[in-house]
């Protein structure tokens, strides 16, 4: 993808069961935030995929960002978005940045525990893993990134610090306090 771009970066701060979690999105161009959105979804639940496509199609960004980037697959605990359902509204791109390799057994064992426990539908958020789990995956600066856009190193750098600011905000409005690594 060509510089200069706007990366929307998307966390959620911490989820404490059945309840809702705190969902940041810190719009970012060329080291420069433009703005932070936010919105919430129910922890383990499985509102995200919408409730994000809204949070930016009601902003003043809809048609300015063109890459949707996220830590992981699942926010607030298991709550999956279908991050297709999300970048084709937006006409964006997605990258999905990772410290450790991406570990889709763990994620789908922690579903069907979940499934187990509450008796919740898990069957769509784990066709949504398995999706993921297609993609071929890039190490680029000690990140992994599942993307459907070419990434460069400077980019997936961008993407990881618009990713650490929104965590940042997430964490600290929601506790009081930031702190850890996403």
């Amino acid at each position: 993808m060509k510089g200069g771009i706007r990366i929307a970066a998307i966390t959620s701060g911490p989820a404490a069961k059945g309840e809702s979690s705190l969902v940041v999105c810190v719009v970012m161009r060329d080291n420069i935030i433009e703005g932070v959105l936010s919105t919430s979804v129910k922890a383990d639940g499985t509102d995200s995929t919408q409730k994000i496509t809204a949070m930016i199609k009601r902003s003043r960004f809809c048609d300015q960002v063109k890459l949707i980037a996220l830590n992981g697959i699942a926010i607030a605990g298991l709550n999956v978005i279908d991050i297709r359902r999300v970048t084709g509204p937006l006409n964006a791109g997605f990258a999905v940045l990772t410290r450790h390799r991406p570990r889709r057994q763990l994620l789908v064992k922690a579903l069907e525990r979940l499934s187990e426990q509450t008796g919740a539908d898990t069957e769509e958020r784990v066709g949504i893993i398995e999706e993921m789990a297609g993609l071929k995956f890039v190490r680029i600066g000690g990140f992994f990134i599942q993307s459907d856009a070419e990434v460069t190193e400077n980019l997936a750098r961008l993407a990881f610090e618009a990713l650490r600011i929104s965590h940042l905000i997430a964490r600290g409005v929601a506790t009081g306090e930031s702190k850890g690594r996403i």
